[in-house]
């Protein structure tokens, strides 16, 4: 190899990175294309989530709430598949607010990529109290559809 070829080189690793992001954002687009609205979702599932990632990731999110997880706690499990070619995450945030009580909070995760990501068990524990609540979920990337708030009950432990 000589220093003439180094330019060819360099030009031809830009032009596929560049291909590759217009890939990545025309997959985005295609998804966003197949997404329907988002409609009422059965008590503690959100609606799938279609997303871009904080890296060169495009992705799908399952999320829902499990109100009757442990005494006194409730369960935010989140599903997701994140599709690039290099690291990626993504910020998702669940809100909750006790309307009985008016308290509130937050629970944090954040999903890795590319490829399947899920928590469960234990990581997927908060413990917000008993109650009803309702809940919505942010996401810490462009992605759709907007997700209204939905409803689950933490039962009040009977030891």
């Amino acid at each position: 190899m000589t220093d003439t070829d180094v330019p060819k080189l360099v030009e031809v690793s830009m032009n596929s990175t560049k291909a590759l992001f217009t890939v990545s954002a025309a997959a985005f687009a295609a998804l966003l294309a197949a997404a329907a609205p988002a409609a009422a979702a059965p008590e503690g599932k959100f609606a799938t989530i279609y997303t871009l990632a904080q890296g060169p990731c495009v992705g799908q999110v399952d999320a829902s709430v499990n109100g009757n997880a442990y005494p006194n706690q409730a369960a935010f499990t989140v599903s997701s598949t994140l599709i690039g070619v290099g690291p990626c995450t993504l910020p998702i945030t669940l809100n909750w607010r006790n309307v009985d009580t008016g308290a509130a909070g937050v629970f944090a995760v954040t999903a890795q990529g590319p490829g399947y990501w899920g928590n469960s068990g234990h990581s997927a524990l908060f413990a917000p109290g008993s109650g009803r609540f309702a809940a919505t979920v942010t996401i810490g990337a462009v992605h759709m559809p907007e997700l209204g708030p939905i409803e689950f009950t933490v039962p009040a432990y009977q030891g």
